[in-house]
């Protein structure tokens, strides 16, 4: 057990002082194959695999490129003044404690006067096209035929922009009506300040299209938060897979960075391996722990792109801004073997009632870690008392029943019956831990692969239900959790179970299939969701764990087809909190157990940092479990990394060799006996609940790279954990941590 202490943080640029009464304990790590457990080369954490020691700045005091001459006073809230100005509806919000001062647009006077000390040597500079369009309050792109084209505000002198101001009981703003001479397009948007921040929204029955023309994309306030080259040192914030920064830099090899938030929209025949945009947030720091804003895209996300331009790609700024996609192209094939197309335009527009919301931080609170406990509080803010856990969870993947193609029909392999399950729960239990959120998977008739969306009894192959009926009488009140593992909104494509009206259609008009499976669209999926709670409630299971719907929605163009954001809210109208759900997106974050979430970002060039964004939103409010340890390649590198975030560790097995998985769909499953790895099991889980113990349902309030590879972690009742990933000891002051190791630090 950890010891203990008493311990002293100074303020100090980035490193942490302590001064401890006693000795503290070490979790060193012996006996290690090290073809699986190898620390990683200085070069491998100097990438983006990691997260980066922060560079030393000077203090971001003010905002050189945006000031507030011709901008009126509005109001101020919770420590934040507006300004607006009505000839191009700009704002200004100022930090009153620091004078910093937040602009939706740039001030370029520095290109008229090349000695100006805001003008940089090798600046790109301002032609009047751009600087006309940097004033502007939005972008907008729109078809003309199948060629795209842009427009904003003050391209043509024949367009207007009309702004209103507003003054309501919980705040000012204004409203702004837009009639657009070339492309023929009105809309309206407002804009309110209030205490929760900065809102902006457009809704969709203000569109226009008077003309022949069709909208394509907007993007509100582009600008907002611009800095310029190098000048203001800070970094993005992005949701990329597990989490990522970019950090400001001046390199236009780096290129833009762009990206659909809650993954790409394969209704509109968009596809990727990439991992994606998991929360509908974004943020941006000027100075670490100084100034940041935080982005939350309230409504239309499933719709909308991020986008981020660093200095010196196109301009000499850095801005990243949000656009919402109501209309593309697409392929519209002519005959079934796919060998003649044709190119159109999606008829319709997408209903988008766009809304944003920006909130501003300052201090300690303005940092990545900040950003994520700020979206945390906005999207938990409904909820009741956080997550308590007397001990460190366990998540177990069981797999049932497989099949393989026989003679004359599929052939069964058992891999765990009902007496199996049980004697591994009894196991784990005396051995392990009973803190378990075990799943079920393939109890269904016919097993595993190939049988979704059918769930109406267990395989008669897996033995007598009442066996596990009876035996789980003897924990039900308990801290050990059973769920059957289910997939309702995919459909084998050979299949029973569901209608062809159910499937959703691409706006091609062909069936969303991929790897022998339709995707179901919502209603079909609630509908098939509803009736297995009633079969899993009738069996006496504790609940539901659902696959492929927490990261996976789409369009549907069938003749009662639903935009991907109403395929979200019909989801997440079948979702309940004691439900689990597999790699889920912050739309699907209704149930406490979140299971396999991501370790790692996409790690494209264009990222500098790997960070626990994920990880931190949901630390305090749900249980997160990281991915199965048996298909870790390099083990304790791994669970640090675990430890470091703060997930849960999690496995897959069978009471059957992996063995038997060959010629099944499950064939990629190479090692899963539980008896095999029942003490790598208790081993890795030890190593992970020795840390994670002393920190359960708490909230990170610092993360701080101390060295190369070295990490502390810092939660709200005072505990830092610190992990080392290196290959070398870190030493500072009375503090030891040995390579590939990490040790505790607790308060009384």
């Amino acid at each position: 057990m950890v010891k203990f202490l008493k311990w002293v943080v100074p303020v100090v640029a980035t490193s942490i002082i302590i001064i401890p009464t006693i000795q503290p304990s070490i979790h060193q790590q012996d006996g290690v194959n090290t073809s699986f457990s190898q620390a990683p080369s200085r070069s491998a954490l100097k990438s983006n695999r990691y997260t980066q020691i922060e560079p030393s700045s000077l203090p971001v005091t003010a905002n050189p490129f945006a000031s507030l001459e011709g901008y009126q006073y509005r109001d101020t809230f919770e420590g934040y003044a507006f300004y607006d100005k009505e000839s191009d509806a700009s704002f200004r919000i100022v930090d009153v404690s620091t004078g910093y001062l937040w602009a939706s647009s740039v001030d370029y006077d520095y290109f008229l006067d090349t000695d100006s000390p805001l003008a940089d040597q090798d600046d790109l500079g301002l032609n009047l096209f751009w600087q006309n369009k940097l004033r502007s309050p939005f972008f907008l792109s729109y078809y003309q035929n199948l060629n795209l084209r842009e427009e904003h505000a003050f391209e043509n002198t024949r367009s207007s922009l009309t702004m209103t101001r507003t003054t309501l009981n919980d705040g000012v703003g204004f409203n702004v009506d837009v009639r657009l001479f070339l492309s023929k397009i009105n809309f309206s948007f407002s804009v309110l300040f209030n205490s929760d921040g900065l809102h902006i929204d457009l809704p969709f029955s203000s569109i226009e299209e008077v003309g022949d023309f069709k909208l394509s994309t907007i993007s509100l306030y582009p600008m907002l938060g611009a800095t310029k080259r190098l000048r203001t040192p800070g970094y993005v914030v992005i949701p990329d897979g597990v989490g990522a920064l970019i950090r400001y830099t001046d390199d236009p090899d780096i290129g833009v960075y762009s990206k659909r938030f809650y993954g790409n929209d394969e209704g509109l025949n968009a596809y990727t391996s990439d991992q994606p945009l998991f929360a509908n947030m974004y943020g941006l720091v000027h100075g670490h722990q100084q100034h940041a804003m935080l982005a939350l895209i309230n409504n239309g996300a499933a719709h909308a792109i991020f986008n981020h331009f660093g200095s010196q790609v196109f301009l000499d700024f850095n801005f990243s801004y949000v656009s919402f996609n109501y209309r593309t192209t697409y392929r519209q094939f002519l005959n079934q073997a796919k060998t003649s197309s044709v190119n159109l335009l999606q008829k319709d527009a997408t209903p988008i009632n766009l809304g944003l919301t920006y909130q501003f931080l300052s201090g300690n609170e303005a940092d990545y870690v900040g950003l994520a406990n700020r979206f945390a509080a906005m999207r938990f803010q409904h909820e009741a008392d956080p997550i308590t856990l007397s001990s460190v969870p366990l998540h177990v993947d069981v797999l049932a029943l497989e099949t393989k193609p026989g003679l004359f029909s599929r052939e069964k392999m058992v891999m765990t019956d009902i007496d199996g399950l049980i004697d591994i729960v009894e196991d784990l239990r005396s051995n392990v831990t009973d803190q378990l959120m075990l799943n079920y998977l393939g109890w269904q008739q016919g097993g595993y692969s190939y049988t979704t969306p059918q769930y109406q009894q267990v395989d008669a192959a897996l033995g007598n239900l009442r066996d596990w009926q009876d035996y789980q009488q003897s924990f039900s009140n308990d801290n050990t959790v059973l769920h059957f593992t289910a997939d309702p909104y995919r459909a084998f494509v050979r299949g029973r179970g569901y209608q062809t009206n159910d499937i959703i259609q691409t706006i091609g008009l062909e069936f969303l299939n991929q790897h022998d499976y339709y995707y179901l669209n919502s209603q079909a999926g609630g509908k098939i969701t509803d009736e297995l709670r009633t079969t899993v409630s009738a069996l006496g299971i504790q609940g539901i764990s659902l696959e492929t719907i927490g990261h996976h929605a789409s369009s549907d163009f069938s003749r009662l087809g639903l935009s991907k954001e109403a395929m979200i809210e019909g989801i997440q109208d079948t979702l309940q909190v004691n439900d689990a759900v597999y790699q889920p997106m912050s739309y699907a974050w209704q149930p406490q157990y979140l299971l396999d979430l991501p370790m790692y970002s996409s790690e494209q060039a264009r990222l500098t940092d790997t960070i626990p964004l994920l990880p931190i939103m949901i630390s305090e409010h749900r249980i997160g479990f990281g991915r199965a340890g048996n298909f870790f390649s390099n083990t304790t590198n791994e669970l640090l990394r675990m430890i470091d975030y703060g997930l849960y560790p999690a496995f897959f097995v069978s009471e059957a060799s992996a063995y038997q998985l060959i010629d099944t769909a499950s064939e990629h499953i190479f090692t899963s006996r539980y008896q095999d790895w029942q003490p790598e099991i208790k081993r890795q889980y030890e190593f992970i609940s020795d840390a994670l113990v002393h920190v359960l349902g708490q909230r990170v309030v610092a993360r701080t790279v101390l060295d190369l590879g070295v990490v502390a972690v810092t939660y709200e009742l005072g505990t830092t954990i610190y992990i080392n990933y290196s290959g070398v000891p870190y030493e500072q002051g009375t503090l030891m941590v040995n390579p590939m190791s990490y040790v505790v630090w607790s308060v009384k």
